[in-house]
């Protein structure tokens, strides 16, 4: 009897462990996707089975899913069917995702390149800046402006010897109050020299992006639980991914810094 009942629950184990390995779990969703076998909707942190029958209300919803053995897959419509019956990994490995930082780069030049497009801004972005080409002093030095309200707003960067701070909680104060990103769509770098004839030299324009701090704690939250057993490396190449992805550029010691504040993560 004593055999038995060992080998029982020995069969459920198995059951369930198979069972979790064909979880995966919602990280982002966009649209209205329900589970046919409950009528649920998927939402941040929703789990289900691979083989689950998923009715997409709206045809180009998509979700962001995650399971721990098989890492993230972009699930849509179009590739539902593909999607319930693969048995393999559906994206690179980690560490061999490419991605592109602000910040790995040290030439001023590149600036341009850096930060053009949708740039995410957590906390702070620090830049390795090319002082034989930007000198940085009181006289010279960046600053961002940008319109809010019919109001042109400039703000002088700090900067620490070659390295240039843009910090959020300064860059958004207006007349004392932080304000809303939505409402701010697009920002100048500018380089500035004083003398006797200043010069203003606008370097590029971007996008800011700062994602909202509680549903974006939620999806690197699911991230990384479900990756408990990766390396730091691992969790930080596709987290940093993640974020380029449904984001855009990330600042990977911005990142870093961000992930030990909230959630203790380290190397």
């Amino acid at each position: 009897m004593k055999r038995k009942s060992v080998f029982f629950l020995f069969v459920v184990l198995l059951v369930h462990a198979t069972y979790a390995q064909d979880l995966f779990t919602v990280i982002k969703v966009s649209g209205d996707i329900v589970i046919e076998s409950t009528g649920s909707s998927l939402d941040i942190g929703t789990s289900f089975a691979q083989n689950e029958n998923l009715v997409f209300k709206i045809p180009e919803s998509w979700a962001a899913v995650i399971n721990p053995a098989r890492g993230r897959y972009l699930l849509t419509s179009g590739n539902l069917t593909e999607f319930k019956n693969s048995k393999s990994n559906f994206l690179p490995a980690a560490g061999k995702i490419s991605t592109r930082t602000i910040g790995t780069n040290p030439k001023a030049t590149d600036l341009k390149d850096e930060f053009e497009g949708n740039c995410v801004i957590l906390n702070e972005i620090r830049v390795k800046i090319d002082t034989t080409v930007y000198p940085m002093s009181d006289k010279k030095f960046f600053y961002i402006t940008y319109d809010y309200e019919g109001k042109t707003i400039n703000k002088k960067l700090a900067f620490t010897s070659d390295t240039l701070l843009i910090k959020k909680n300064e860059l958004l104060i207006v007349d004392g109050a932080e304000i809303p990103d939505p409402e701010i769509n697009q920002m100048v770098l500018i380089y500035f020299e004083g003398g006797e004839t200043s010069v203003s030299t606008p370097v590029c324009s971007f996008a800011p992006v700062i994602p909202d701090f509680i549903i974006f704690t939620q999806e690197i939250r699911i991230m990384i639980e479900l990756m408990a057993n990766k390396t730091y490396n691992e969790k930080l190449n596709e987290i940093s991914a993640f974020i380029q992805e449904f984001y855009g550029k990330i600042d990977d010691n911005n990142l870093k810094m961000w992930l030990n504040r909230y959630f203790d993560l380290k190397q």
